[in-house]
Parts: C-alpha cells; structure tokens; sequence
C-alpha cells in the first residue's frame, strides 16, 4: 500500500523541491531509498507520520528521517486532541518557516507572548508598507490559524502518557485479525510489514484478489450487515477525483498499482 520507491527518482526534475511520502496506515515506505534520493537531489523530505506515530524503522522512529514530520491527532488516530495535529523538525528554518504558516504567513518569528525579539519591531521596510511598520503585523508567506488551545493541549499530554500502550494494544488487535483471517487467503490479500519495519498499524487493510471471484461492493455491505465498519483506502487514486477534472497537474508513470488499490 505504500509508494514504489524505484519509481520516485523518474519524477524528479529541477523544479522539484521535496519529496512527501505518507506511511500509509502505519506501515513505513522505503526510508533507505527515499532519504537516499533526497539527498542525491538535495530536497526537503517530508514525512507524514499521521498512520504511524509509534512505527520504528531499522529501529529509529519514523518521523526523524526527514527534513519535517508530521503527526494527526484526530480522534481515530493513536492519540488524540479531537482534531490538530503536529510538525516537528531539526532545522531552525524550517523552524521558523513552519510557525509562520502557522500564524497567518507573519514575518515576525518571536514566541508568544513576546515581543521585538529581534530589535527591529519599528525599524524595518519590506514589501511597499511604509518604513517602520509593525514586524507583527507583516506577513511574507502563505498562511493559515492553525493553533490548538490550551485545553487540546491538555488532552494531548494526558494522551501522550500512554501511547506505548496504545500502540501495542493497536498491534495486539492487528495480529489477532491477520491470524484470524488466514482461511481467506485464497480470496485475500493480507498486510505485510515493509522490512526492517515494526509498525503500529492505524488500520488493517485487505485487498481482493482479482480470481476472489467477490466484488469488493458486496463484501463491504456484508461486513456493514454485521456490523463491522469498514473504509476505503482514503481517496483512491487522488487524480481520479472530481476536483482534478479540470485541473492541470503532471504524472508521472500509469499509477497501475493505485489504480488496483482503488479498485479491490
């Protein structure tokens, strides 16, 4: 369910800045490669780490190979806040380019609750403002509101204390399904972990074999009979959405693989 590593290099050209790469419902991607490739090109790699907060991989933590790692803590995943989530880097520009899409694109780097950090709050001109406007009120990026309150912050903590329970606990659950749904192996595909990886699975994912002889329609309204809830692998093949109809992107290869995830 994961990217093709050998793949990603075909797509590179000199535009290209970073590579972001999901570890899809927990299972880590090639790290090895991908941080190989990145550092060839020179470009920000970009983990999301929203399936796998917990996964090791050669027994580091997923998350810590690139550039930027990002974690969800929407109620489904390992731990949550009810929604947000969070970014962490080892680079202090990343640092600072992050909290600015943080806060609205804000040119001014200084913490909460402090201000002139830099000495220069009234003596700057950027952009056409007039000289000596506010530092606090410039903004040379995109941004969003992106902060959490006080009380998600709580919750997190608390959470926090004990996400290697969870984890195991979400390990547990994933082997007890694949040892009970061996009999179906002549109908189903089961999950196998990406090597020299442990994951702490978000979900377990099954695929139809193509000679299952079962549309993958009917076996989701038979399992949603019995009351076993059940999802899609998120979108599908992203480019096959509405939104992109109109819309000009580049390709690169058939996507055949995305194609038969969606499909089965």
């Amino acid at each position: 369910y994961n990217i093709d590593a050998s793949l990603i290099e075909a797509a590179v050209t000199e535009k290209s800045k970073a590579i972001m790469i999901a570890h899809t419902l927990g299972n880590a991607f090639n790290l090895s490669e991908v941080r190989r490739i990145a550092d060839k090109y020179n470009l920000w790699l970009i983990e999301d780490c929203c399936d796998a907060l917990g996964t090791t991989y050669e027994g580091q933590m997923v998350g810590t190979f690139g550039d930027i790692g990002t974690v969800s803590f929407y109620p489904a995943h390992h731990i949550t806040m009810g929604e947000g989530g969070a970014v962490f880097t080892k680079s202090g520009e990343l640092k600072k380019i992050i909290e600015s899409f943080r806060d609205w694109g804000r040119d001014c780097y200084c913490a909460p609750g402090c201000d002139n950090t830099c000495g220069k709050r009234f003596g700057q001109q950027l952009g056409s403002l007039p000289q000596g406007y506010d530092h606090k009120y410039t903004y040379s990026h995109l941004g969003y509101n992106l902060k959490i309150t006080d009380m998600q912050a709580a919750c997190g903590l608390a959470q926090l204390e004990r996400v290697e329970e969870f984890v195991e606990q979400r390990k547990a659950n994933f082997s007890y399904l694949k040892q009970g749904l061996q009999s179906c192996t002549e109908f189903l595909e089961l999950p196998e972990a990406t090597e020299k990886s442990d994951p702490s699975w978000f979900g377990f994912p099954i695929t139809l074999k193509e000679t299952s002889g079962v549309n993958r329609v009917e076996l989701v309204k038979f399992l949603d009979e019995a009351k076993i809830g059940t999802r899609l692998l998120f979108a599908g093949n992203l480019i096959r959405q509405p939104y992109f109809a109109n819309v000009k992107y580049r390709v690169v290869g058939e996507l055949t693989n995305t194609d038969r995830i969606m499909n089965q």
